[in-house]
Parts: structure tokens; C-alpha cells; sequence
């Protein structure tokens, strides 16, 4: 389970990371994992990033793989003085979406983290009066991975050894096998 935990938190900040190495206007690089104080109009616009409802999803194989399905959620606020906030919010809206939806990678999104991510739901939460000096978009995206679970951790944290034991000088009399160590056990 911890592997999947560190799987979607390593999305989450490959969303982040993203956004920020695209220094999309308005933006910049005020991209956030989570907020915890309210904004202030001086702050001007910025973009919020969480993972939200992860689905596991056993695959009964061995190695034990979850293929794991669910949400990221990029909030963008705009805090502006004039009657633009709506455009405002459809330009960085469309930026971000070009930054984190380009065209599918060979080895899948974000160095191959994902096998999917696309786009499944903007919501506006401007007032039907229009009458806000500030508003949030929020863009979801879907994504999916597998994660593989090996037995006793992860397969790359052992020191390995191709060993050969014989009797006699024929190959039929070969053993041959691999030890495998922890290094905190060497």
C-alpha cells in the first residue's frame, strides 16, 4: 500500500512541477499543493493541486499489481480588479490543460508515471450574476497506473549474486542460482 501512496504523491507532484516549469501566464510559479490560508487580492492568481478518490483495484497476480484509477484536480484562481476574470480563467485553463495534455508520450505521461491522464471535467464557480472580481476553475484530470507490490520490498533494494555450484566436471552436475541480499544485511 505504501508504494501506491508514494505513487500518486509522485503524480501529484509531477502535475505540480509541470505547471510551474511552464510559467503560464498569470501563474507563474505560484502552483500549490495545498493551501491552508485563504487568498488576498495582492497574491493575483494562482493554481492548486490535489489528488482526489484513488481506486485499487487487485489484479490477483504475483507479483501483486493494482492497477490504480482516480483524479487530479487543478483548482485555478484568479483574482483580478476588472470585468476579465472569466477570460482569465478560460487562458489559464487552456494553458494548463496544454501543459498536462500534450500529445500522448511513447512511454506515457510524466516519464511513464501514467499509462492515461486526460481531461474529464472543468467546472466555473463564477456567480451567474458575473459580478466576482474573483474566481476558481477547476480542471479534473483522469489518470491510471499499475503499481506492482514484490514480496519483502522493492526488487532493485537487493544485492544480487549469479552463483554457480558444481560436483565433478560435467554440466550436468551444475546448480546454478541467484542470492539475493539486502545491502543492510551484507
Amino acid at each position: 500500500m505504501m508504494r501506491t501512496l508514494s505513487a500518486i504523491k509522485l503524480l501529484r507532484h509531477a502535475v505540480i512541477d509541470a505547471i510551474k516549469d511552464a510559467r503560464i501566464s498569470g501563474i507563474g510559479d505560484n502552483v500549490f499543493e495545498a493551501r491552508k490560508e485563504d487568498a488576498w487580492p495582492e497574491e493575483g492568481s494562482f493554481a492548486v493541486v490535489y489528488t482526489d478518490d484513488f481506486k485499487l483495484d487487485d489484479q490477483r497476480t504475483s507479483p501483486k499489481t493494482y492497477k490504480v484509477s482516480g483524479s487530479v484536480v487543478v483548482d485555478i484562481v484568479c483574482q483580478d480588479v476588472g470585468d476579465s476574470v472569466n477570460d482569465d480563467l478560460d487562458d489559464m485553463s487552456v494553458a494548463v490543460i496544454g501543459v498536462l495534455q500534450p500529445p500522448m508520450p511513447k512511454d506515457g505521461f510524466f516519464g511513464g508515471l501514467t499509462k492515461r491522464f486526460v481531461v474529464s471535467g472543468i467546472k466555473n464557480n463564477l456567480s451567474e450574476l458575473g459580478e466576482m472580481s474573483r474566481g476558481c476553475q477547476r480542471i479534473t484530470f483522469d489518470a491510471e497506473f499499475n503499481v506492482t507490490v514484490t514480496v519483502g520490498g522493492p526488487e532493485d533494494e537487493f544485492l544480487k549474486a549469479n552463483n554457480t555450484a558444481s560436483m565433478g566436471a560435467g554440466d550436468g552436475n551444475k546448480q546454478v542460482f541467484t542470492t539475493q541480499m539486502r545491502p543492510g544485511n551484507a
